[in-house]
């Protein structure tokens, strides 16, 4: 297991769920952002121009963070996109929830603990300029984040 390094806890709670979503399936997770024209992508901050099918992760704001202990709640969106048939974005979201929804008491493979996440947005699908589907989903992650002020136990 590995520990968060020292101000890269959002890029590690990414990394991990990108990592996670793609050890379930969902999706192709790719460090460095290289994909094939016919993979579902996984992308950290925004959805890349190509593919066509992509999901994207970003940490949106905080829901609190407790002063005397390490947890804090996160806000992280899953923006999803497919060319075509807008079910498909549909069909991304749900695989997503199947793996996130409700997942408690997790390491991620970066380190970070979740204890508790839940689905708290459902956007409406909509097109981007190039005609392909969106639609954007919001998660509650209450995870584990020590800091030098709060208690790291």
């Amino acid at each position: 297991m590995t520990t968060p390094m020292p101000g890269q806890f959002s890029r590690a709670l990414l990394d991990g769920l990108a990592q996670l979503l793609a050890s379930r399936g969902v999706g192709v997770w790719s460090p460095v952002g290289k994909y094939t024209p016919t993979q579902l992508a996984l992308s950290i901050g925004g959805l890349p121009t190509t593919p066509d099918t992509a999901i994207s992760l970003a940490v949106y704001g905080t829901g609190g963070d407790e002063l005397d202990s390490g947890d804090s709640t996160v806000l992280v969106q899953l923006r999803m996109r497919a060319k075509g048939d807008p079910r498909d974005v549909g069909d991304y979201a749900d695989a997503i929830f199947a793996v996130l929804h409700g997942l408690t008491e997790t390491r991620l493979p970066s380190g970070v603990l979740v204890l508790l996440a839940r689905r708290t947005v459902v956007a409406p699908p909509g097109r981007d300029s190039s005609g392909r589907w969106e639609r954007a989903d919001s998660y509650e992650l209450m995870v584990h984040w020590p800091t030098p002020q709060r208690d790291d136990e």
